[in-house]
């Protein structure tokens, strides 16, 4: 019994470790994105953005602000689980994925200089 819950405990402990580890990852690509797009706020023009980041994937308007989005993929995270009855007598497995990408959406005034921006990280 004192081996199954030595197991658990440190089978729940790797599952918040590395759960906190994606979630750090995301933190780190924030801050950098912020440290990067912090200082064109109210200087960078449409055309400077498309020097530095490309053309948008995505573009809409209102009637004084202009919203661009950029879509970055990094591939796919996956991760797959089994279990088997001690018995023998059947077997479970299962499979999980997700995309891992950076969602960056910048939001021009009717000067066309950069207003604002936001960011979806997923890891």
């Amino acid at each position: 019994m004192k081996k199954i819950i030595t197991i658990f405990i440190f089978a729940s402990s790797c599952l918040l470790f590395l759960s906190g580890c994606a979630h750090q990852q995301a933190n780190t690509r924030v801050n950098e994105y912020k440290v990067m797009l912090d200082p064109l706020i109210g200087v960078s023009s449409k055309d400077d953005i498309i020097v530095q980041f490309g053309i948008p994937q995505r573009k809409s308007s209102t009637d004084n602000l202009e919203v661009w989005e950029y879509h970055k993929s990094f591939g796919t995270k996956g991760s797959a689980q089994g279990f088997s009855n001690p018995y023998g007598y059947n077997t479970t497995a299962y499979g999980r994925s997700h995309e891992v990408y950076d969602k960056v959406t910048l939001i021009f005034d009717d000067s066309d200089l950069l207003y604002t921006w936001k960011v979806y990280v997923q890891r």
